[in-house]
């Protein structure tokens, strides 16, 4: 059987079964959905506000692609290139800097825009510098100050930002700080997609998460289906608007609440080891609520709990794959979807 067979998911969500568990278990699949999926996915990088120096190495999914990037900032301008000489492949930066770029094995410099400047005992040599001795560029996108970059830009998340938009067109995006305190980085013992599988879904609002089902009435809860992407709302028990759940395919997740943003990303180690950074952008003069029964804190600690079982129960001899809620796993069947379409 061909893995395209394995993995189709049926476009009928009453007839469609959820993905096998193969899939989790098998590192065919996980190289695969680096190789298809997370290379050519966009992934977010950081707020414009903490790029602070003209050159700012960083690792493309350091524990998994690992590939190795720069940041270049001159005055307002970003541009990101590959950390990577041209000439026999060097690390160029390893720590923040403000001066030229110069690679550490054989003198070679570059500016900010990433073009070649000076190449010492390259005299004589015919043909040189083309364009290929520069730095490759790679596309970023800078929307309301939060940078994101792609490796290869074959996912368009297009849709989803101008959604975020268009729906939250009050939102004080000028007022966001980042609340490093907050903020959190955890590792767990799961596939990375069961961790998006989890936030794509309510309906185990009133059994994992008790605190949080008595602030929110899960019958207002609606999913909207966007391009590579998943809108998730619902309403408060006084019936505001409690939050705005977005997932951007495959890892992303930007949540509005009345205080500001959580970004969660969601990193993949190996099949069975994920690490989930927790962001914290509050609005300026408000602050992120913890360490109550429906606190962020809360939550993510009885989500974590619950996809470290579903990890252990994936690899029972007795289970291979379910079926799809109509009412409530929409997300979840359109995440499967994603990730069929793009492992062939």
């Amino acid at each position: 059987m061909s893995l395209v067979d394995v993995i189709s998911i049926d476009k009928d969500i009453s007839l469609a079964k959820t993905m096998p568990s193969s899939f989790y278990l098998d590192e065919k699949y996980f190289q695969k959905s680096l190789n298809n999926i997370f290379k050519h996915s966009w992934q977010f990088l950081s707020h414009k506000k903490l790029i602070d120096s003209a050159v700012t190495p960083f690792n493309f999914l350091e524990d998994s692609i690992n590939e190795p990037l720069i940041i270049s900032k001159n005055k307002n301008d970003l541009k990101c290139f590959s950390n990577v000489c041209t000439h026999r492949g060097n690390v160029l930066c390893t720590k923040k800097s403000n001066s030229i770029i110069k690679c550490s094995y054989h003198g070679r410099t570059f500016d900010l825009k990433g073009k070649m400047k000076n190449m010492p005992g390259f005299e004589g040599v015919k043909n040189f510098p083309k364009q290929s001795d520069n730095l490759k560029e790679m596309k970023i996108i800078d929307w309301n100050k939060f940078i994101f970059c792609s490796l290869m830009e074959n996912f368009s998340i297009d849709e989803i930002l101008s959604d975020i938009s268009k729906r939250l067109k009050n939102f004080p995006f000028q007022k966001l700080n980042f609340d490093k305190k907050k903020s959190k980085t955890y590792t767990l013992n799961t596939h990375w997609a069961l961790y998006c599988e989890n936030y794509l879904e309510g309906f185990h609002v009133p059994f994992v998460h008790k605190g949080l089902n008595t602030d929110i009435n899960l019958e207002s809860y609606k999913t909207k289906i966007l391009t590579n992407g998943v809108l998730q709302y619902t309403n408060s028990r006084n019936n505001d608007i409690y939050a705005y759940y977005y997932w951007l395919f495959p890892n992303m997740m930007f949540n509005f609440y009345d205080w500001g943003l959580s970004i969660n990303i969601i990193e993949p180690i190996n099949k069975e080891k994920t690490r989930i950074k927790f962001l914290s952008f509050p609005i300026k003069d408000k602050t992120q609520p913890t360490n109550t029964n429906s606190s962020l804190d809360r939550v993510e600690k009885e989500d974590q709990k619950i996809v470290q079982s579903v990890q252990k129960g994936i690899k029972s001899t007795f289970y291979d794959r379910g079926r799809y809620s109509m009412k409530y796993e929409k997300g979840v069947h359109h995440f499967h979807r994603l990730l069929a379409k793009y492992l062939k």
